[in-house]
């Protein structure tokens, strides 16, 4: 099972929690941007359409 820790867009929070953010770089036609969710490290991403293994 792939979890979110293990994906390049996981940054954990910097007080070491198991908590942190899924930041994607988003492109429309106009512009550029990040988009970011509040994720559980050990959260299953299995299903995740933008996992990528990195960590």
């Amino acid at each position: 099972m792939a979890t979110c820790k293990e994906c390049k867009c996981f940054f954990g929070q910097e007080d070491g929690s198991e908590k942190g953010d899924c930041v994607q770089r988003v492109v429309d036609p106009r512009q550029a941007y990040y988009k970011a969710k509040p994720v559980e490290a050990d959260q299953d991403a299995s299903s995740c359409s933008s996992f990528q293994r990195g960590k």
